[in-house]
Parts: C-alpha cells; sequence; structure tokens
C-alpha cells in the first residue's frame, strides 16, 4: 500500500492534502496532532499529521455502468427501492460526487474532522487563558510568579481583581520563600485566608426570653426568599420542635401565599397575610406565644425608591430581631453590588446566599461579604423543603472558590 504523511495547521487543510494527492481512493489510517516551538519559542503551535494510504493495485470503478458482479453506486448514494422513486430523481441527485467531496464525506473523514474542530477549540480556549493571564500579569507584575496560578484561580471564580490582589499579598506575607515550590502548601494557607474573609453567623437562635425571635428576609425578586422562608421554619418546626409562626406581606403574588399556606398547613404553623405595617403589628401580637416568627417580604427591585422606602416602613413596624439580606449567587455582581447598596438602606444585619447549586463561580460571596462587613448566615442548594439549606461555612465557601471538591 502506499502510505503518505501529511501535515498542516488545522484538520480540514491536511484533508485538503490527502485529497489532491491520493483522491477520493485514499483510506485515512491514522491522526494525530502535536505542537512546534513558533514566535522565537515564546509560543508553541499546533501541527494536525494525517497518514493515509491508497492501493496501487486497485482500480477505481467505472462510472455510470456496472462492474461484473457488482453495482454501480457510490459510496454516498443509496441505491433507489425502486425504479418509480429513481425516475422521480432529479439529475442533481444523480450525478457522482466530485472525488474530494467523496473523501471529505465519509464517514472516517467526518469523524476525524470533528476531533480536528475539538482540538482546535481546545487549543483556542488555551490560547484565550494565556492571552488572559498575560494581561493580568501586566496588571499585577507585584504578584510572585509561584503565587500567579493560585491569582488567576481567584480571578477565574470572578473574585474582584483589587480583592484578589490583595489576597495574593497577604498571603505573600505569610509564606517562606521555600513554600512557593509547594503548591499545597499555598494552597492551604490560601484556604485558611479565605475562610477568614468569609464571616459565618452560624443558625438563627432565640435571643428572647420573652415573646417571639422574629426573623425577616428581605431582598431582589427572583432571589427565592419565600422558598427559604418555607425551608427555616420546616427546621424550626420539624427538627428543633419550635412553635413557629409565619407572616408575608408578599400580597403582589398570590401563588406566594398560595405556597406559604400550603408550607404552613404541613408542618402545622399559623400564617398572617397583612397589608400595612399597622396589620403587622397586630399580627405579630398574635402571634406572641410562638418562639419564632418568620417575616417573609415581597420582593423589590433596587431601583424602585417607593418600594423600597414602603419595605422600610414594614420593618421599622415589626422592629425584628434580625434582617437578612437574601441575594442569589447565579446574579452578575453588578445587580449584587445594586441590591447590597439599596437594600443596605433598609436594613441588613446577616446575609443569606441562595441558588449555590446553580452558580457557575461563587466568588460573588467573598466580594459581598467583604464589601458589606456582615456575617453569612445561610446557603441554600436546592428547591427540595426542608432539605437544601445549610448554615455557611468559610471552609466550604473556600474550597467552592479554589475549585475544590465539596
Amino acid at each position: 500500500m502506499d502510505l503518505q504523511t501529511f501535515r498542516a495547521s488545522t484538520m480540514a487543510d491536511a484533508l485538503a492534502q490527502v485529497k489532491r494527492a491520493m483522491g477520493h481512493e485514499a483510506m485515512i489510517l491514522h491522526t494525530r496532532t502535536f505542537r512546534t516551538s513558533a514566535w522565537l519559542g515564546l509560543r508553541r503551535r499546533e501541527v494536525v499529521e494525517i497518514t493515509a494510504g491508497r492501493d496501487p493495485t486497485r482500480r477505481p470503478r467505472a462510472r455510470g455502468r456496472a462492474i461484473a458482479g457488482e453495482t454501480s453506486v457510490s459510496p454516498l448514494t443509496a441505491p433507489a427501492p425502486t425504479r418509480a422513486l429513481a425516475t422521480a430523481r432529479s439529475p442533481a441527485s444523480i450525478i457522482p460526487a466530485e472525488p474530494g467531496r467523496r473523501l471529505l464525506e465519509t464517514p472516517v473523514a467526518g469523524n476525524v474532522m470533528i476531533m480536528g474542530l475539538s482540538q482546535e477549540m481546545g487549543a483556542l480556549k488555551e490560547m484565550v487563558q494565556g492571552l488572559v493571564s498575560e494581561i493580568h500579569k501586566g496588571k499585577c507584575p507585584q504578584v510572585p510568579e509561584g503565587l500567579f496560578e493560585f491569582y488567576m484561580k481567584l480571578i477565574e471564580n470572578d473574585v474582584a481583581d483589587e480583592l484578589a490582589t490583595e489576597i495574593v499579598k497577604t498571603l505573600r506575607e505569610q509564606l517562606r520563600p521555600e513554600h512557593l515550590s509547594q503548591p499545597h502548601i499555598v494552597r492551604q494557607k490560601l484556604a485558611q485566608q479565605l475562610e477568614k474573609l468569609l464571616p459565618t453567623a452560624g443558625p438563627i437562635q432565640r435571643t428572647r426570653s420573652v415573646g417571639p425571635h422574629v426573623v425577616a428576609l428581605i431582598g431582589p425578586t427572583g432571589v427565592g426568599k419565600t422558598t427559604t422562608i418555607a425551608k427555616l421554619a420546616a427546621h424550626l418546626k420539624l427538627r428543633e420542635k419550635h412553635r413557629v409562626g409565619l407572616i408575608t406581606i408578599d400580597t403582589y403574588r398570590i401563588a406566594a401565599i398560595d405556597q406559604l399556606r400550603k408550607y404552613a398547613e404541613i408542618i402545622g404553623s399559623p400564617l398572617k397575610v397583612v397589608g400595612s405595617p399597622e396589620d403587622l403589628r397586630e399580627a405579630l401580637v398574635t402571634m406572641s406565644d410562638c418562639d419564632f416568627v418568620l417575616i417573609d417580604t415581597a420582593g423589590r427591585s433596587p431601583n424602585d425608591t417607593l418600594k423600597l422606602n414602603e419595605l422600610k416602613s414594614f420593618i421599622a413596624a415589626a422592629n425584628p430581631d434580625e434582617v437578612h439580606l437574601v441575594l442569589s449567587t447565579t446574579a452578575s455582581q453588578q445587580c449584587v453590588d445594586l441590591a447590597v447598596e439599596r437594600f443596605g438602606e433598609v436594613r441588613v444585619d446577616k446575609v443569606l446566599f441562595t441558588k449555590l447549586d446553580e452558580a457557575a463561580h461563587v466568588g460573588v460571596v467573598l466580594n459581598v461579604m467583604r464589601k458589606i462587613n456582615k456575617s453569612l448566615s445561610y446557603v441554600t442548594t436546592g428547591q427540595n423543603v426542608p432539605n437544601d439549606i445549610e448554615v455557611g461555612r468559610g471552609t466550604h465557601l473556600a474550597q467552592l472558590i479554589l475549585g475544590e471538591p465539596n
């Protein structure tokens, strides 16, 4: 068999060389991709290599007529099941494919093309990551070489640039020079530092000797406050055996009221729907025999000053022991920053993050905790009630930020 090797920068170019040199009778035997140095050794170039063969003793099939014992059918054209179907074909459909197309459209070549495309996409992604790293190196020349990989890990997980730089600087001061060549020690020290930047408040606990401990959840629309209220109520009632009352001021969404009412019926807790600060005060009085009262508020747009002022009046009327700002880990940093700023004008004692299971990156949690200077109470990890909620743990979040398994 006549064997030849073809090399090109892409799979398509290599296949084109095979087509020109060996025609449509070529058989692709092997492919591989390797890299060679380019640009004075500063960057490596990917090369695609195809080994193809052709049997010189094999005669091409005659086109348009049958060979003894065979039917003259192109590999890409199925035989017509009936004469009527063959007659119905348009003239263009029975023109034999040109050799180049026949080679490129064979199943083997198709698989090779897919593999080549995947390799090229991987190389492109690697090149982009390399360019991003070079840009960040130029912006942060003070980051030591031994710590740059960890700095980029923070950036890739959406930790703010200035915060990532600050973290790495502090880390550099804590490490001995010999530690820079020991990644496991660097990672351990970095995880400890991240944990310190993620203060946690622990679970909700009763602080009153008389009357209910009142907890209010506030936050933007769509972050999952109602479901979170249900999880907290179920945990306090069913697992800790407390008397729990529920109040909702979300009169804008009938579905939310129905949802919370069903949860209240399941766990056997009273539910009050209120429409004004005065109604809220009266509802709290009627629940004076409860250990805990949880208040669900309507989601507010951070840009809606009127609604935020209305929310502020409700919070003032309730005078809760705790106000938790509920934020979604799937929201953009810009949206989260705006929510932190505007809801901070209402009142924020603790922060609760939802949808941790849906987040591509969790650096937003670190950014918020650093900015708002409040403790993390809980994180939610799904829709299941009463499960899929857990007390915030700095160790766990630090592992997620560093890309370590849960």
